[in-house]
C-alpha cells in the first residue's frame, strides 16, 4: 500500500492528471485521464517506456458514462501487484509527467 500511495500521490500532484475514485478501501489500481491526450495515446506513450496499463472503460461501461468519459475513450488504468517495485512506479510517473 505504500507503493500505491506513492503512485496516487505522484499522479495527484500533476496538474494535467485527473484521478477518479477515492474509496477508503480499494484495490491498488489508479483510474485517471491526462489533459489533452486520449487514453489510448497515454497508454501507447507509457508502453513505449515499458509501462503496461489498460485504457478504455475497463469493463466499467456504466461508470465511464456517469463520469462523462465514455465518448472520450474512457480512462487509463494502472494497477500494482506484489512484484512491482518503486522503480516501476517512478517510471510510470516520469512517463505521465512527460505528457504535461
Amino acid at each position: 500500500m505504500r507503493l500505491f500511495a506513492r503512485l496516487l500521490d505522484g499522479l495527484a500532484a500533476m496538474e494535467h492528471v485527473t484521478l477518479y475514485g477515492q474509496a477508503a478501501r480499494r484495490a491498488p489500481t489508479a483510474f485517471f485521464t491526462v489533459a489533452g491526450h486520449s487514453p489510448g495515446k497515454v497508454a501507447g506513450h507509457l508502453a513505449a517506456r515499458r509501462v503496461n496499463v489498460w485504457n478504455g472503460d475497463n469493463y466499467a461501461w456504466e461508470l465511464a458514462g456517469v463520469l462523462g468519459l465514455r465518448d472520450s475513450g474512457g480512462a487509463v488504468r494502472a494497477g500494482l501487484v506484489h512484484y512491482n517495485d518503486q522503480a516501476e512506479v517512478d517510471r510510470l510517473l516520469t512517463a505521465v509527467a512527460e505528457l504535461a
